[in-house]
């Protein structure tokens, strides 16, 4: 698919209570705290062992099967963030935010936060063509 079909591919119209954009924007926002409200008390009480935090991450096959999950999911949207910023023309310099993003808060934060710049660049293109 061309991205000039992409880009003008109509989708369904409903009434919509919030935007693509502002619900991804709402998803960055509950990425970032979900986690870190529970990594917060990890660290207000162990200080920033890392040692401990990857022996807690990894204490059993059910924790290590969560965490090499979480591993995978976030080599596979680095992949694709990658590709996708090629496609859409943007720098690529902004997966360097991305990757920050994942491993300081989380994927959930992170694949939500580019999803919603990356809505955003599409409605840009929209526009301009």
């Amino acid at each position: 698919m061309s991205n000039a079909t992409y880009l003008h591919r109509q989708v369904p119209t409903s009434k919509k209570i919030l935007s693509t954009q502002s619900l991804y924007l709402l998803l960055t926002i509950i990425g970032a705290i979900a986690p870190w409200s529970f990594l917060l008390k990890f660290f207000l009480q162990n200080g920033l062992d890392l040692d401990l935090f990857f022996q807690n991450a990894f204490t059993n096959h059910v924790a290590s099967a969560v965490a090499i999950d979480l591993l995978i999911c976030a080599d596979v949207f680095f992949c694709f963030s990658f590709i996708e910023l090629k496609r859409l023309g943007l720098s690529r310099r902004w997966l360097f935010v991305y990757v920050v993003a994942t491993f300081g808060i989380g994927v959930s934060c992170a694949l939500p936060l580019f999803l919603y710049w990356r809505e955003r660049a599409l409605e840009t293109l929209k526009f301009e063509h």
